[in-house]
């Protein structure tokens, strides 16, 4: 038994320092390296809590207006007045249950992880981005917006009334597409989508500051 639970943590220490090493490599391997900004384009942000990265977009250009996708009349305060929207993904249950990370649990962590439980848009109506999170700023052509709007766009499983309630009156989460786990982290879910819009990202992003970090 003992030597059974040595090799056990043996094989587990591996694989984490496997995951790490992988996840350091490919993290800071550059995607789309000649993007320019567009002056006059659309303006975008990342922002990020340090451990989590969402995308930050103006409520309503010429392109896309994101209140028809996300109705206002679904939350429960006039969402209106707010002039961008969040949007994140992830874990449903994880999402739910872990509104702080005060409320961090490791149950729901390693459900979370196994990707077995529902995935979920985050979707908050709100400011620009805000002077106490981490956030990356830059200005799209209208070709890139469309594609990371239908990036965003085909990640949502049904339109229509949310899946959950949110953690105020100015969030909710939709169900989405897709399984979080330890190789398709949130981080992971929005550096795709700046890499489908050809915008700087890198070959895996499971981390958020190497999503910031190329962005």
């Amino acid at each position: 038994m003992l030597k059974l639970l040595r090799r056990t943590v043996g094989a587990i220490l591996a694989l984490g320092a496997l995951y790490l090493g992988a996840a350091l490599a490919l993290g800071f391997i550059p995607v789309n390296r000649d993007f320019t900004e567009t002056p006059g384009g659309v303006p975008i942000a990342v922002c990020s809590n340090g451990v989590h990265t969402d995308f930050v977009l103006p409520v309503k250009t010429a392109e896309v207006d994101w209140s028809e996708v996300f109705p206002p009349q679904h939350y429960p305060v006039d969402v209106t007045p707010f002039d961008h929207v969040g949007i994140g993904w992830g874990d449903l249950d994880f999402y739910r249950t872990t509104p702080t990370w005060a409320d961090f649990d490791i149950g729901t962590a390693l459900r979370a992880l196994t990707g077995l439980g529902p995935a979920a848009l985050h979707v908050q109506y709100r400011p620009g981005p805000g002077a106490s999170e981490d956030c990356r700023q830059t200005t799209i052509s209208i070709p890139q917006y469309r594609a990371l709007s239908d990036y965003i766009g085909t990640t949502m499983a049904s339109p229509g009334w949310p899946a959950s309630p949110g953690y105020g009156a100015t969030d909710l989460f939709y169900a989405a597409h897709g399984r979080f786990s330890l190789l398709k982290s949130c981080n992971v879910w929005v550096g795709e989508g700046l890499k489908a819009a050809g915008l700087p990202s890198a070959l895996w992003t499971p981390f958020a500051f190497q999503v910031l970090a190329q962005f």
